[in-house]
């Protein structure tokens, strides 16, 4: 190694000494603003503000899944998850089993001789399974929410350590009464989900926007419970409406895609960590 590479290592350590030690620097000394674009060393008053913020944090989630504390909980969400939207499948079915096409027009008899009613049968059946899938994930979500917070918070927030543990029970309570409510909206919206069909895809906007408030805000209160009390929490919340509105709608959205919502509620907690931090915190 030459003396100029020797000179520019050792440049490189009084640079980031100085940095780190700004408190000690005199009067004369360089500022952080010098510092770091001379040195390349950055510090949360000098990081650039991300343009896609959500974006970011939804990679953050991607890029930590390989690792066992995260990825045990999702997997475990997985095969709950899995078996919730049969128990919704199998609920659908009886449902759509009740009503009856029987009769004697020529219409009926064409459409059940190309097997078309058993398709509009099972059709009927999966969208309605997905139709309440958002609502029970908040239920799943309750299970594995201190296991996947933690996981995330200790990688990307140790020094926001340490989180109140929610109880189970409390949780489980909460996202209990929020599945009750976000059924009964739903419900009670069902015929105008129906009838904006006619004009797609406003129907399934206004599903998006409406259920997407209720679980954002949802998930949104939960992981924050870890860190302050319910006054200050919906304070913050408020303040960010719009923001944790977005982030339920997301989170809506993918619950809606099969296969892929199956992880919605463990990687929704993870998501809505990272979210809540960068809210509320400057995470």
């Amino acid at each position: 190694m030459n003396s100029g590479s020797l000179l520019s290592i050792g440049v490189d350590h009084i640079g980031q000494a100085a940095l780190l030690n700004a408190a000690q620097w005199p009067s004369g000394a360089l500022s952080a603003a010098e510092v770091v674009p001379k040195y390349g060393v950055e510090t949360p008053g000098t990081q650039k503000k991300q343009r896609f913020p959500m974006i970011t944090d939804v990679i953050r989630v991607i890029g930590q899944l390989p690792e066992k504390r995260l990825l045990t909980p999702v997997l475990l969400g997985l095969v709950l998850s899995a078996l919730v939207i049969a128990g919704l499948v199998g609920g659908a079915a009886w449902l759509l089993s009740g009503i009856s096409v029987d009769g004697d027009s020529w219409v009926e008899q064409a459409l059940d001789a190309i097997g078309l009613l058993q398709i509009v049968g099972t059709l009927g059946v999966g969208l309605l399974a997905l139709f309440l899938f958002p609502a029970f994930a908040l239920t799943i979500q309750s299970f594995f929410l201190d296991g996947v917070a933690d996981a995330v918070e200790r990688k990307h927030y140790p020094q926001k350590l340490p989180a109140r543990s929610v109880p189970l029970g409390e949780a489980l309570q909460t996202s209990l009464t929020l599945t009750a409510i976000v059924i009964a909206v739903n419900l009670v919206l069902l015929p105008v989900y129906l009838l904006l069909m006619l004009v797609p895809p406003t129907g399934y906007l206004l599903y998006l926007a409406v259920n997407g408030y209720l679980v954002g805000r949802e998930f949104y209160e939960v992981v924050g419970l870890r860190h302050e009390g319910a006054r200050e929490l919906k304070t913050n919340r408020r303040r960010n409406r719009v923001s944790v509105w977005l982030d339920g709608v997301l989170l809506v959205f993918i619950f809606t895609i099969p296969i892929v919502n199956l992880a919605g509620p463990t990687l929704g907690t993870a998501y809505f960590v990272h979210r809540y931090h960068r809210l509320t915190r400057g995470g």
